[in-house]
């Protein structure tokens, strides 16, 4: 069977835990299956990102750029379905919430979220009418579909009237090389790297407003006037929403406190989280949190948000708090930083839990997914 993975939403180190995402996904999928042949339709932008896999899968360049949005969804619905017909494509797998809504091969697509929905503020008034409707008739045009966490699921069920029997979750990982307790020779390379402060709390996320960077200084501000001598860093990509951020570090104070070094290469990520004192992730909306699970794995205690997502990850390996009360965030990430009993509960918790969530496990529901379903003729 031909297997076609849509990949051409992709756009390296500006989709954050999506990017993760799709390439952990292709690399297991071919470790997890010997059986079928992956083609992976890639954009302009692209090119590269599958190099270490060009052994196991066909990768086929498409003429088109992530970044121009509306010519890259216009492909993906009227060339990529002649390509999948050439290439006699049996499943295409959309991996970046939409997929080509007359598709010659069985569709199964990928939902992380449905922010546009729970959260249609984060978006321009004129551009989220067309977000809505693409993925809404995209979810309606496929023969399964996949989701992130129960919580999604749930979304995708109630708000677009799927039925339960076609909505796999598969959650997203952690990966065990990468991610675990490191020497602190090691560490240190790293934060010289990048002037990292002896004792600091880390946030890795985009600049978008759901990621609630505002709460987080206002709480800040209150924890550093009990622990003095710890810092904030943090990292992700500078996307809308970054010039406030940068006027709410000026406006409360905090310009020697706070360390914002933008998106980072992956390969130096990990050692970031083993030089934290604490995760803190006081975001408004995930459909899973990537980075609660790559702390945890780091051995690395968590404060993040009480939303269900969260819940559903983290499980009892964090402590949980109010996203919009920022005396609730001051009280969780005090809690970590000065209760060494809560500390090691939640670093030993962290590290079974985390264990987990693996790439494999993810690869081996996703080929369930697509085994689902029935092959158009």
């Amino acid at each position: 069977m031909r297997i076609g993975i849509n990949a051409l939403y992709l756009l390296p180190g500006r989709v954050g835990g999506t990017e993760v995402y799709i390439k952990n996904l292709v690399k297991w999928l071919t470790k997890v299956d010997q059986e079928n042949d992956y083609i992976v339709f890639i954009n302009k932008e692209s090119v590269g990102v599958f190099d270490e896999l060009i052994q196991r899968v066909r990768i086929v360049l498409c003429p088109v750029k992530a970044t121009s949005r509306p010519l890259r969804i216009l492909w993906e619905q009227f060339a990529l379905p002649l390509q999948i017909r050439r290439l006699k494509i049996d499943i295409l797998l959309s991996a970046g919430m939409t997929s080509p809504f007359f598709s010659p091969a069985a569709s199964v697509l990928v939902i992380f979220d449905l922010q546009h929905i729970n959260q249609p503020r984060n978006f321009a008034w004129y551009y989220l009418p067309f977000l809505k409707g693409i993925i809404y008739l995209s979810a309606k045009t496929s023969d399964a579909l996949i989701v992130i966490s129960e919580c999604v699921r749930e979304d995708v069920v109630r708000h677009y009237n799927i039925p339960p029997e076609i909505v796999f979750i598969s959650y997203m990982a952690v990966d065990g090389d990468k991610f675990f307790r490191r020497g602190k020779e090691d560490v240190e390379v790293v934060r010289q790297r990048y002037n990292l402060p002896e004792r600091f709390i880390f946030y890795p996320a985009s600049s978008l407003p759901h990621k609630n960077h505002k709460r987080l200084l206002e709480a800040f501000k209150t924890v550093k006037k009990e622990v003095r001598d710890v810092k904030l860093v943090l990292t992700g990509s500078r996307d809308y929403g970054y010039e406030v951020i940068e006027k709410n570090i000026k406006e409360s104070g905090l310009d020697d406190d706070v360390l914002f070094l933008g998106w980072l290469s992956h390969d130096d990520v990990p050692f970031i989280y083993n030089a934290a004192s604490a995760l803190v992730f006081p975001s408004l909306h995930e459909g899973f949190g990537m980075p609660v699970i790559e702390a945890m794995a780091s051995g690395v205690p968590v404060v993040c948000s009480g939303i269900p997502p969260l819940k559903e990850v983290a499980g009892s390996a964090a402590v949980f708090v109010d996203p919009l009360d920022t005396g609730d965030i001051a009280r969780g990430i005090l809690s970590v930083l000065t209760d060494n009993k809560l500390r090691e509960r939640l670093i030993e918790n962290g590290l079974e839990r985390a264990g987990m969530f693996t790439w494999e496990k993810t690869a081996l529901s996703t080929l369930s997914a697509i085994n689902s379903c029935i092959i158009k003729p």
